[in-house]
């Protein structure tokens, strides 16, 4: 596809980000963001060109900054997932609180975040507001209630709605930290117990949980402040809210398909195919399984675009896009477009003999292939195709896909619409 198609698919996703999520923003593990969208520039009173390519940190309010770093070094680390809440530096001085929950995109050095402007609720906490029509204000039609926690005896009251909010019957609502943090998932149960343990230090928290089991799991986000302190410090009294952001967690798993698809044709986009491909190169080398890549270009692209337009291109795109992963039938391989007219497919536990059969059928599976806007046009493509045998010596995924690029072109140059496997020049 030609430039104009293809940043005519990234303005598609960009909007599309615009109205699915509040905020949004992509970084680095070096703190520095990538990209973020335009309602979160407008939060801060600053342009896109202003904030892309700056350090998060010098947006973040000084002393949120040790916790911004902690959980940057956390999801360093391999945590699958922050849920973070800080304050935000605007342009005249003063700031807003943004909750954000931030995850990986593993096999590479990104990470994204979706979030929200939570300043309304940090607000009327302060002000000890504990009027639920009040508090409705700030966290809208969600389904949540408010708490109050007595520190030193380690006991919950609850409000009506919180047996509700916690899928349980009235007379099982948890009244003390313990049988929360038995409520809940167990992985969950420690960062719970982590964060009322250490309101002394931090003051408010929130802390992620999950209920239920399969179908029926939800999330719930669970928020609180210390109202309360004695002469010493330590804290009395805290109240806050347990919400549940299911739909939430549903709307960030649907940005996470959206920054890894392709817009147009809804398959893997090259960074998914990018992270597949180190995942798999990972897991095959451990495993001592074989691994190859397919590499396909459809066949006088340019020329099909000239003649019907790039509409009718893109109606192509995503009909050989459709063919590829029907042939492609293992739920483990990754079919992804590459860009333009290139696709790409990582095959785990597949050898040489294996990936040229892939191959083939993925030619055949194209030559099936019509567009209703040119039905007398015979869609085909050239496909290359390399592997790594656990025999034989350690490869690095570059390369790997390298070879299946020069087996693309010798595909092309021995008159196109077939499969041709690598073969080493010493061979």
């Amino acid at each position: 596809m030609n430039a104009t198609s293809a940043a005519d698919s990234d303005l598609e996703m960009r909007a599309t980000r615009q109205t699915e999520v509040e905020l949004f923003s992509l970084a680095g593990h070096d703190g520095y963001l990538r990209e973020v969208n335009e309602a979160f520039a407008r939060l801060l009173g600053r342009t896109l060109a202003e904030i892309n390519g700056r350090s998060l940190l010098e947006l973040v309010h000084p002393q949120d900054i040790p916790h911004i770093v902690a959980g940057l070094a956390a999801l360093e680390a391999g945590a699958a997932e922050m849920l973070l809440e800080n304050r935000f530096l605007l342009r005249d001085g003063s700031s807003v609180y943004l909750q954000w929950v931030a995850r990986p995109l593993p096999g590479t050095d990104l990470w994204w975040a979706a979030g929200r402007d939570t300043t309304e609720f940090h607000r009327l906490l302060a002000q000890g507001i504990d009027m639920r029509a009040r508090l409705e204000l700030a966290i809208g039609q969600a389904n949540a209630a408010m708490w109050e926690l007595d520190v030193r005896q380690g006991r919950f009251t609850w409000e009506a709605q919180a047996a509700e909010v916690l899928g349980v019957p009235a007379d099982a609502v948890p009244q003390t930290a313990d049988a929360l943090a038995r409520a809940v998932h167990p992985e969950d149960a420690t960062a719970l117990l982590t964060a009322l343990t250490h309101l002394s230090d931090t003051g408010t928290f929130e802390v992620g949980l999950r209920v239920g089991a399969d179908a029926q799991l939800r999330y719930l986000s669970l928020r609180g402040k210390v109202l309360d302190r004695d002469g010493r410090g330590r804290p009395i009294r805290a109240v806050g809210l347990i919400l549940d952001v299911t739909p939430e967690k549903a709307m960030e798993e649907q940005m996470l398909r959206m920054v890894m698809s392709d817009a147009l044709t809804g398959v893997p986009n090259r960074r998914a195919f990018d992270q597949a491909l180190r995942t798999e190169s990972r897991r095959c080398t451990r495993g001592l399984e074989p691994l190859s890549v397919v590499m396909v270009d459809i066949d006088n692209f340019k020329g099909f675009n000239d003649s019907f337009g790039h509409l009718v291109g893109d109606a192509a795109l995503v009909a050989v896009a459709r063919a590829l992963t029907g042939a492609v039938q293992r739920a483990g391989d990754t079919v992804a477009r590459f860009g333009g007219e290139e696709f790409a497919a990582v095959l785990p536990g597949v050898d040489e003999v294996g990936a040229l059969a892939v191959a083939a059928r993925l030619v055949e599976a194209v030559r099936t292939v019509r567009v209703r806007q040119a039905p007398d046009w015979n869609l085909s493509v050239s496909v290359g195709s390399a592997s790594w045998d656990s025999n034989g010596a350690k490869i690095k995924p570059v390369d790997l896909l390298d070879r299946a690029d020069r087996a693309l072109y010798a595909a092309k140059a021995a008159g196109k619409d077939r499969a041709v496997a690598y073969k080493h020049p010493d061979l």
